[in-house]
């Protein structure tokens, strides 16, 4: 056989077979290369299969939940977040608030919590911080959502949620949130005023760190020359009705009055009672406001601060005790803030307020959680934010950011002078007591002697249910 033509003929083959395949992979496109990639298998394949990999991800990542069955994640897990090479797993902080302190309005307090939040996210990496809005009270409030959730869905609950006093109380009891002393080196509770310190905690442990406060003062409309009132009887002096909630079933003025003048409301074994010497003394003060023209039986029939409100708006009025809120939210202007004066020696004002307490801390990111509480106590921060949402500061040096607009001095005597009502239990039992007695002297129907007995037997009565 000849070897040189064998060689030959072969030659031809293979340039014949490579001519053929090449005009045959122009015709067929895609398909020829499939079929060349089963001829001649190579690594290119793999690397196809993990480029198309790739592509479906970000088609993925472009669609609406509703277009794509996505599996669940946890309320503490959140999908990876990739930055420049690296991949950061991303945790979730669920937080609920209720309404008034919403982050989907376009007001200013809103952007400045909402951005708040989106510095803490970017100062810490693989953070989620998801705010959920809850109504303040009702059958749907924040408190009975708390509370079926942790009974239906423990799962799902809140790492931090903003309570009132009131209602961190009741969550406090039914063991919905936890104490926040194993975080109290992170804010240190001597910066806050009194009154902010008070209503964080519930029989003597602390369940939440102050947000923003409220008082109950004196509010006078622009006309009103001088508000600087050092006693009642500056007040009696001016003749003119001062409008409050006489009919409120909790009866805050008159609790105020009464644990100004030195009252408590328990006795040394911590059941419910009341001073009937200081109880007649704030009567005697209420007769007086009612010979002098201050107070009226008209007032009977306010229930809320919201009705006497109403009167202060409609102008029929030149000076009203209701909540600063009124006076520092919305549209208010022109109204001047001045201090109950009280009963005792010294100056004595009622507050309450918000704090953000802890509900769960997954192990992932405990140590998160009071940092992120922390970050919304900056002083700046709620300097700006009390400014905006219209309540009092919780800290001293918050309202030294504030712009002296001539009331500092008034709400920093306020603020230093204040301190928390008591707990609410107390109040729903001695309340509607107290509101009695004030509904009566304003009738000046009875003696102060029979109002005092009346709220004795009342006070029994309620012991021996």
């Amino acid at each position: 056989m000849n070897k040189k033509r064998a060689r030959f003929d072969q030659l031809w083959i293979r340039v014949f077979t490579a001519a053929f395949l090449l005009i045959f992979t122009l015709v067929a496109g895609c398909s020829g290369q499939a079929i060349l990639d089963t001829i001649f298998p190579s690594s290119s394949t793999s690397e196809g299969t993990e480029m198309q990999t790739e592509n479906t991800a970000e088609v993925n990542d472009g669609a609406s939940i509703d277009e794509m069955e996505t599996p669940a994640i946890s309320a503490t897990e959140q999908p990876t977040a990739e930055v420049g090479e690296f991949t950061i797993a991303q945790s979730e902080i669920l937080v609920w608030v209720p309404e008034e302190f919403t982050t989907l309005e376009e007001s200013e307090a809103s952007l400045l919590l909402q951005q708040q939040i989106d510095d803490f996210e970017r100062e810490n990496p693989g953070i989620v911080v998801n705010v959920r809005v809850k109504s303040s009270s009702g059958t749907s409030g924040i408190l009975n959502s708390l509370k079926n959730t942790k009974t239906a869905a423990p799962s799902v609950l809140p790492q931090v949620i903003l309570l009132t006093q009131a209602d961190m109380e009741s969550a406090a009891e039914q063991q919905l949130i936890l104490p926040v002393e194993e975080y109290s080196h992170e804010i240190n509770p001597a910066i806050y005023y009194s009154y902010a310190h008070e209503i964080s905690n519930s029989n003597g442990v602390i369940y939440g760190f102050p947000f923003v406060g409220d008082a109950l003062v004196g509010i006078a409309n622009e006309d009103m020359a001088n508000v600087n009132f050092a006693s009642w009887d500056d007040l009696r002096a001016e003749r003119t009705l001062l409008y409050f909630a006489a009919n409120y079933p909790q009866a805050r003025l008159f609790i105020s009055q009464y644990l100004s003048a030195g009252g408590s409301m328990v006795d040394e074994q911590g059941i419910t009672t009341f001073s009937d010497e200081i109880l007649q003394q704030v009567l005697e003060e209420f007769n007086l406001n009612v010979d002098s023209s201050i107070f009226s039986n008209s007032f009977n029939t306010l229930n809320t601060s919201d009705d006497v409100w109403a009167i202060m708006q409609a102008g029929e009025t030149e000076w009203v005790i209701n909540w600063a809120s009124k006076a520092l939210q919305g549209d208010s202007v022109g109204y001047q803030i001045f201090q109950i004066p009280s009963l005792g020696t010294e100056a004595y004002a009622s507050a309450t307020g918000w704090v953000w307490s802890v509900v769960n801390t997954e192990s992932e990111i405990a140590e998160i959680v009071p940092l992120f509480i922390e970050y919304l106590s900056e002083p700046q921060f709620l300097a700006e934010y009390s400014q905006a949402i219209g309540y009092l500061p919780v800290m001293p040096d918050s309202l030294a950011l504030y712009e002296d607009d001539g009331s500092l001095n008034q709400l920093s005597n306020i603020l230093i002078s204040a301190h928390t009502f008591p707990e609410n239990d107390l109040i729903l039992e001695l309340g509607p007591i107290f509101r009695d007695a004030t509904l009566m002297v304003l009738n000046q129907q009875n003696t102060l002697e029979e109002i005092v007995e009346t709220a004795r037997n009342q006070l029994e009565a309620l012991q021996t249910k």
